[in-house]
């Protein structure tokens, strides 16, 4: 055989035991590239989760990076390797929802295979959130309660909140425990369900009762010389007959000192000629009740009539048809005006 007929098998010899060396030496994958070796250096890191919930997620890094996303407890361990010597630090990266994940044994530096970092997840407490809303027209205190409970003592207006949270999707149910005194106070959007915010629409609004019909003694303040040696002050004997019927008689209130402070007696008050009084129409205001009506005398006169109640004070006015008293606010300007003048009627 010739060299030329030679030289082209020679060349094919060398080529295949160049390949078998190839894969003496490790030069193949035995899954034919499919699966990367770990990168890095020598040693892993990894532990165990326990406590995440079902269908959760939890992502964890190590030394900032090399995210590692479990859906599941147990073993992990992260893909990277570090060389002999180098940190850890292992983190929580993102949390699952509704929990809170804890790392212990979480820093090291790596002299062999890392197995002991704890990952811990607990379930957060459920959002809660609070009930209150605002109060107007109040003039004393209340007590409200949400669900017949969590009472609050309410002394003010403007806004108020329940000491307790509640979690979302509970009912809530504000209602008024004890009212104030002379005053009733209703709750509109009073009841709902907690959503997933504060709920501050709940609205209070206080209103004052009007103040019942007099009855009774009741004498004017102002104590004058009626004789020698004694002193007086006009007496209103009201018999109340109904809610909106009185009578009246008239009588003095006698004393024997000049500040009619020690008490003498009663002339008159039995005959009810102070007259026959019917009201038509009732109004207030948060300090004053007052009552319109008709005075019908012992004369055979008949003439309009506003009685005013005003704290302590009873007070007697005269009105015309039209009334020059259209509201209560108008009433109480003018006994304001005539209180000081000890012209109104107490029952001390």
């Amino acid at each position: 055989m010739s060299k030329a007929n030679a030289s082209p098998l020679f060349r094919w010899a060398c080529l295949g035991l160049a390949a078998v060396m190839l894969v003496g030496c490790g030069g193949g994958s035995d899954d034919n590239g499919t699966s990367p070796p770990p990168s890095g250096g020598m040693f892993t890191v990894g532990g165990a989760v326990s406590g995440l919930g079902t269908g959760k997620t939890l992502t964890l890094q190590n030394s900032g990076t090399d995210d590692l996303a479990l859906s599941a407890n147990g073993n992990f361990v992260f893909d990277t390797r570090l060389d002999s010597g180098v940190a850890y630090a292992v983190t929580v990266k993102t949390q699952p929802i509704g929990q809170r994940c804890i790392v212990t044994q979480a820093t090291g530096t790596a002299t062999t295979n890392v197995s002991d970092v704890q990952v811990r997840c607990d379930n957060l407490a459920p959002a809660t959130f609070t009930v209150g809303g605002s109060v107007s027209g109040l003039t004393g205190s209340m007590v409200l309660q949400n669900n017949l409970g969590d009472d609050l003592l309410v002394a003010s207006n403007g806004g108020f909140t329940f000491l307790s949270a509640l979690a979302a999707g509970s009912a809530y149910a504000v209602t008024v425990k004890s009212q104030p005194v002379g005053q009733s106070c209703t709750v509109r959007n009073g009841s709902g369900t907690v959503a997933s915010a504060n709920v501050g629409a709940v609205e209070v609004t206080c209103a004052t009762l009007a103040a019942a019909l007099p009855q009774g003694d009741w004498k004017q303040e102002a104590c004058v010389l009626i004789g020698p040696g004694q002193w007086g002050r006009s007496l209103w004997r009201i018999a109340k007959q109904s809610e909106t019927h009185a009578t009246v008689s008239l009588g003095v209130a006698t004393y024997t000192d000049a500040n009619c402070a020690v008490p003498g007696q009663i002339i008159g008050g039995q005959a009810s000629d102070g007259g026959d009084f019917k009201f038509d129409r009732t109004d207030a205001t948060p300090t004053l009740s007052a009552f319109w009506g008709n005075w019908a005398q012992i004369t055979g006169q008949t003439s309009r009539t506003v009685w005013a109640r005003k704290g302590a004070y009873l007070c007697l006015l005269g009105d015309q048809t039209p009334t020059v008293f259209p509201t209560a606010a108008s009433v109480e300007s003018y006994v304001n005006a005539i209180i000081p003048n000890k012209i109104c009627y107490t029952q001390n």
